[in-house]
């Protein structure tokens, strides 16, 4: 499948202003993977897991050293996001805001130690994201979650898609939704929001569990509307989209204006698409 850049009209709440002041004082806000994750229900490590995770750190290592290697091409994609962007805007205020996310990114491309180490956080925020979800029992029917966003453009990048990976050097074990800027993310089945992790300008988001051993994930968050353990209802609004380069929340991973949403069921990252309603053409 090709990737497509959404390139939206106008942007609705991109707060270039705040970004540019995190990136100018060098605040920006990481959490890294605890150890937390990785112990069994008795608090210790199972035996199994230490292999396990043997196995995934030398599986991440490979893939940081193919990001690394692909910095410059990833770079260069998120300035051409934003030029194209440009090009089909019109108002003078979204072109603004375009070109101060131009100069924020420009500025860490300047320096190669900070795009270097943003686009690792990004990508460790990534993961982050991915393994927040615990595993828990049950069973769940497919079908049973509404849209977070409307589907309306279809999608950009599809679960597994060849060539997200190709472009930035690791497998995407989620769907992309392209929508505008600062749209708002419902909930697609009620819920218990059990992360919240906004990262400046790298890699925000927001994990929410359901019953039935599925957990829900959203990317590239601008900010979010409600509480660290706050019970959710199905369409209830809990933050906004980025996905824009250079913005709050969108790290260096993205293809643009979108929803990155993921689905794990049973501990396992499965295609959201099973539980989506099909779209209509």
């Amino acid at each position: 499948m090709e990737i497509r850049i959404h390139l939206p009209r106008p942007f609705l709440t991109i707060t270039i202003a705040v970004a540019v002041l995190l990136y100018a004082t060098g605040i920006v806000t990481v959490q890294w993977p605890g150890s937390e994750l990785r112990d069994d229900a008795l608090g210790g490590e199972h035996p199994a897991s230490v292999v396990t995770d043997a196995r995934r750190d030398i599986d991440r290592e490979k893939v940081t050293q193919a990001v690394l290697e692909k910095r410059e091409e990833i770079l260069r994609y998120n300035l051409s996001i934003l030029e194209r962007a440009a090009l089909e805007t019109k108002s003078p205020e979204d072109i603004k805001k375009l070109n101060d996310a131009r100069a924020v990114l420009l500025s860490i491309i300047k320096e190669r130690s900070q795009s270097e180490k943003l686009l690792l956080l990004s990508l460790e925020q990534l993961w982050e994201a991915q393994g927040t979800a615990y595993r828990t029992e049950g069973v769940i029917g497919d079908r049973v979650l509404l849209w977070p966003v409307p589907p309306t453009l279809g999608l950009s990048a599809t679960f597994e898609d060849q060539e997200y990976e190709k472009l930035f050097g690791f497998k995407h074990h989620a769907i992309d939704i392209p929508v505008e800027q600062g749209t708002e993310v419902k909930a697609p089945a009620g819920g218990t929001v059990s992360k919240i992790s906004m990262n400046g300008l790298g890699y925000s988001y927001i994990v929410l569990e359901h019953e039935g051993g599925m957990q829900t994930v959203y990317g590239h968050m601008t900010d979010a509307t409600v509480l660290q353990g706050a019970t959710v209802k199905a369409g209830e609004v809990i933050g906004h989209t980025g996905g824009q380069p250079g913005t709050l929340g969108a790290g260096l991973t993205t293809t643009g204006p979108h929803l990155h949403f993921a689905v794990r069921k049973d501990g396992v990252l499965v295609d959201p698409m099973k539980y989506l309603p099909t779209i209509r053409q």
